[in-house]
């Protein structure tokens, strides 16, 4: 059967596997969801066909996944569209190029193709994701899994590609018993299915008990609409909201209060001295750790960052500012090369690219505070902790999307951050969803969506360095070996 007859093969498999990715309590889905998609790649033969199959398989499921890309309220309803389509479109060639690889394979091991898929599969989602145009990890298969909390601990091994390269190695052995029903092959689909949850039981870390150094923190969710947070004349009302949020805490002597990203929204370190002063005189004995909007050089030169800062009543750390920019919404890529593209008006910020991996000391404790985005790339996180972190802070303003699924889908992935390197995970947002994690990606505290509030914590910092920690994507970059291995053989095999 050619591809051009089976389309609603193909949709029904992207867009259960799209479901899977949705705060809905639906990862199951994508246990089985991609046989369908694997049964069409069996049937089919031709380059054209290959092509036309993944591509409308990726179309289906980024659609689903990330349709919530046009409900940006920070640009105009037209721009949001055109943006979630063309990343639609472009996040579709990964898919294509699974399947053209796939044909390309399957042309020489005709009988058992489909056992290198989760190879190629995992190949590709590693190598996209260094791709920040594609929104990084974002969209990756291992997303679907968070709900599964005993599974995940396995990314302290494999990252967050071995939970990718198991949902497709399940998918290809059922489709494998289904296609050819022997007891053997109902055997290895059951092995396959319970092997990570055994090994997640091994690697769940146990209660630590009788640890003496714990540091008090408060996360403050002020839940400030974003018409409100950059309204003219409106910081002073903004930093009273947050002091009042604040006060009790500081009162109780909280070792560390966090505000989220670009809480200040306004340079109150750059001519508002009255501001930082203001908010000094109100920690007591409690430090500080907020996002603020920062910049450097003189007016012609001027660069604008987005950053953190750690105030304590007598002083101000030095400033972090995020690595890791949202490509069309944070800066133009290729900006810094062709300064002329900075005057494009998509209704995007233009800040520059950080360039140190600055941590902050609380309590002779190492703190790693990232920005938003950040929070999704395990490599950056690993880093962190690799020079020292013992504790990953998040601060964040997803307040352009006001409703589900973007909130739930970006706070979900601080789970992994968690497991990956065995840290405790503080995770400040402005509207939602605040955070705290423990290391074994338990979810501590928690504050909704669109909520004013407060979380108070105690938190152990931990120095354990994990195996992925240590190592990194070694599981994915393997799989790239492995893959490279097979297209080469069949390059020799065809000379």
């Amino acid at each position: 059967m050619r591809v051009t007859y089976s389309p609603i093969t193909l949709i029904i498999s992207a867009v259960l596997t799209g479901l899977a990715q949705h705060p809905l309590h639906l990862g199951w889905l994508a246990w089985f969801s991609l046989v369908p998609f694997i049964f069409v790649l069996n049937r089919i033969k031709s380059t054209k066909d290959f092509f036309k199959a993944g591509f409308l398989w990726g179309l289906a499921y980024y659609l689903t996944t990330i349709f919530w890309l046009a409900m940006n309220i920070g640009t105009t309803p037209i721009i949001g569209v055109i943006s979630m389509l063309a990343a639609v479109l472009y996040c579709s060639l990964n898919v294509a190029g699974i399947s053209l690889i796939i044909g390309f394979l399957k042309s020489h091991y005709s009988q058992r193709w489909f056992w290198l898929l989760p190879f190629i599969w995992t190949s590709i989602e590693y190598i996209r994701n260094m791709d920040v145009l594609t929104g990084g990890p974002w969209t990756a298969l291992a997303n679907t899994q968070l709900d599964f909390l005993t599974l995940v601990q396995n990314a302290e091994i494999t990252g967050i590609y071995g939970i990718t390269f198991w949902i497709i190695l399940l998918n290809v052995s059922i489709y494998n018993w289904i296609d050819r029903p022997y007891s053997s092959h109902s055997f290895a689909v059951v092995s396959i299915f319970l092997l990570p949850w055994i090994t997640g039981i091994i690697l769940t870390p146990t209660p630590q008990e009788g640890i003496v150094k714990k540091i008090d923190v408060t996360l403050i969710q002020p839940n400030i609409h974003l018409s409100q947070k950059w309204k003219p004349g409106a910081v002073r009302e903004n930093i009273e909201s947050l002091l009042t949020l604040s006060k009790p805490a500081i009162e109780n002597g909280v070792d560390l209060v966090i505000w989220p990203e670009s809480a200040t929204s306004s340079y109150i370190l750059q001519g508002n001295q009255y501001s930082l002063k203001w908010i000094q005189s109100e920690l007591g004995e409690s430090k500080l750790l907020s996002g603020i909007p920062y910049f450097t050089g003189e007016k012609e030169n001027r660069k604008f960052f987005n950053s953190v800062v750690l105030i304590s009543p007598d002083s101000v750390s030095k400033i972090y500012n995020k690595l890791k920019l949202v490509p069309m919404a944070e800066h133009i890529p290729l900006s810094g090369v062709f300064p002329s593209l900075k005057e494009l008006n998509l209704g995007q910020a233009n800040f520059t690219h950080g360039d140190e991996y600055r941590m902050f000391n609380i309590q002779n404790t190492k703190f790693a505070a990232m920005i938003c985005f950040e929070s999704t790339i395990p490599a950056l996180s690993a880093e962190f902790v690799r020079r020292g972190a013992q504790v990953l802070v998040y601060v964040v303003n997803d307040g352009w999307y006001e409703t589900p699924p973007e909130p739930q889908q970006h706070a979900k992935q601080a789970i992994f951050r968690a497991v990956e390197n065995r840290r405790p995970v503080l995770r400040c947002t402005n509207t939602g969803i605040s955070m705290v994690i423990d290391p074994s990606g338990n979810i501590v505290r928690q504050l909704s969506l669109n909520q004013t509030g407060v979380i108070s914590a105690a938190i152990m910092p931990s120095k354990r360095v994990t195996f992925y920690t240590k190592y990194g994507d070694i599981f994915s970059q393997l799989s790239t070996v492995i893959s490279m291995f097979f297209i080469i053989g069949v390059l020799l095999r065809k000379k």
